[in-house]
């Protein structure tokens, strides 16, 4: 704990002439409200705040009983505080809680990572105020009344609505919920120094994919590869209106690394495609649109969905292409939109096709609508019942796996909130897995890579286009080989 509160001191030094609201106090310093629970987070803020104390800020402590516990860590630093206790107000009821002036800084250690159920009576009574008082809020490893790794709290009037969130070794699942985005705020980890064994070693079904785990997956090519040993992709798609999709697709799978690329398509937007790729090669269909499968022998990975439509034919090919593939399969768009429409085909799935929905599509292929924290439940559950990799798109996409764990990508940003980004990462997975990748890897590694391109295009986020990012894949690949 002590190690704890050292590190959030240590940031809020470093950080709080840029942050912070200038205090008009007479001494020029700043001004800091602590809010403590009577649990281990309520140890954490009283440490801090004898820290903050001790460098020579101004510092206030409430003390809110809300239960008739204290942790013994609480206790211990409560016993600490010596002549800061001149300045400590204990809180039994709402009636005594404090008016926090705006230009303050509350330092937020009411709740910790253990809340199982939502904040009610002086809790609740204590968080309202804290939002109503316009002051900047620092929460302690989490914000107040959001759960940890359950579903989170829909009332958010009864979540401390934090600006920075310390939170402690490891970011926490509710960080990359969306429904969590109006309280968390921007998130910094801290090191407190646990060891790395005790964190490899926990079960978690949860992981991130940051740089470290995304080089582990990435395969530096062999000096003697050549086109025939990087595999041989077949991308499906494209209708009339729609052959930019499958181009893209097409532009962004070459710069993953296929050897060789074939786009099945209409015979229509064959110039179209070429003129944007003209290394790919072309297989017509005489249906206009995707209509009968080629020959699948030769394929070493197969897309399929981009600008498709979901014609009949179209349907009835998909079928085929599911039943009959020993290619490893990628299934996105309007593919996915035919599958949702026949859900018995999903028990047919080769095991370790990657189907990769955004919210949208993934509501139509379960049959249900549903928070992002229930999405992530959902798509375990498929993933195992099916044996497939469910990409979930997002500002934090996540790739379920067929043994129920999840991985998390800290890459991208909200640039990519555009259309054909979806396009270009089913290009860039069935890139990596026509060159050899395994599902997972070529899964992980491409929403990884995707998201870093995003990040490294030069273009502003309100400006950010597909064929940007689809110029900056070389770029994050020799960025995460150079890291």
């Amino acid at each position: 704990m002590e190690r704890a509160a050292g590190r959030c001191f240590d940031w809020i030094y470093e950080n709080a002439p840029k942050l912070f609201p200038p205090s008009i106090t007479e001494e020029g310093q700043w001004q800091f409200h602590v809010v403590c629970g009577t649990g281990n987070n309520g140890g954490d803020g009283l440490a801090i705040a004898r820290l903050l104390n001790r460098s020579g800020y101004n510092v206030s402590i409430t003390v809110v009983h809300i239960s008739g516990n204290e942790s013994d860590d609480f206790k211990a630093n409560y016993g600490r505080l010596g002549p800061l206790k001149k300045s400590l107000s204990e809180v039994r009821k709402a009636s005594e809680l404090p008016a926090f002036p705006n230009d303050c800084v509350i330092i937020d250690a009411l709740f910790g990572i253990g809340l199982s159920r939502a904040a009610d009576g002086l809790g609740a009574n204590t968080i309202e105020r804290i939002n109503n008082s316009g002051a900047l809020v620092v929460s302690i490893d989490m914000p107040s009344g959001l759960f940890c790794d359950s579903n989170p709290n829909a009332d958010l009037h009864k979540i401390v609505h934090s600006n920075h969130v310390l939170t402690f070794q490891n970011p926490k699942l509710s960080f990359f919920l969306a429904e969590c985005a109006p309280v968390v705020g921007k998130v910094h980890v801290l090191d407190i120094g646990i060891h790395p064994a005790f964190i490899r070693d926990t079960d978690t079904s949860y992981h991130l994919v940051d740089n470290h785990f995304a080089k582990a997956l990435w395969k530096p090519r062999n000096r003697f590869d050549h086109k025939g040993t990087l595999g041989h992709a077949l991308l499906i798609g494209g209708s009339s209106g729609k052959w930019g999709a499958i181009s893209l697709s097409a532009k962004a799978c070459l710069r993953a690394g296929a050897g060789l690329l074939t786009v099945h398509t209409g015979a229509a937007g064959a110039a179209t495609i070429l003129h944007h790729t003209p290394e790919a090669m072309i297989s017509t269909d005489d249906a206009g649109h995707f209509g009968y499968l080629p020959t699948l022998s030769q394929w070493s990975a197969v897309g399929v969905g981009p600008g498709m439509g979901t014609h009949e034919e179209s349907a009835r090919a998909l079928k085929l292409l599911i039943q009959e593939s020993t290619a490893p399969l990628v299934i996105d768009a309007d593919a996915l939109n035919i599958l949702s429409e026949n859900k018995t085909w999903l028990s047919f799935l080769p095991k370790g096709t990657i189907l990769t929905p955004h919210p949208g599509e993934f509501s139509r292929l379960t049959g249900h609508k549903m928070n992002h924290f229930d999405g992530v439940q959902k798509q375990r559950e498929l993933s195992a019942k099916y044996g497939v990799h469910i990409l979930l798109k997002g500002a934090h996409s996540s790739l379920s796996t067929p043994d129920g764990n999840v991985c998390i990508n800290l890459t991208g940003n909200p640039g990519m909130a555009t259309a054909g980004m979806g396009d270009a990462l089913t290009g860039i997975i069935t890139g990596l897995l026509a060159s050899g990748y395994t599902p997972y890897a070529a899964a992980a590694l491409g929403m990884y890579i995707h998201g870093l391109a995003g990040d490294l295009a030069p273009q502003s986020h309100e400006s950010l286009l597909a064929t940007d990012l689809i110029e900056t894949i070389g770029q994050a690949f020799n960025t995460l080989k150079n890291a």
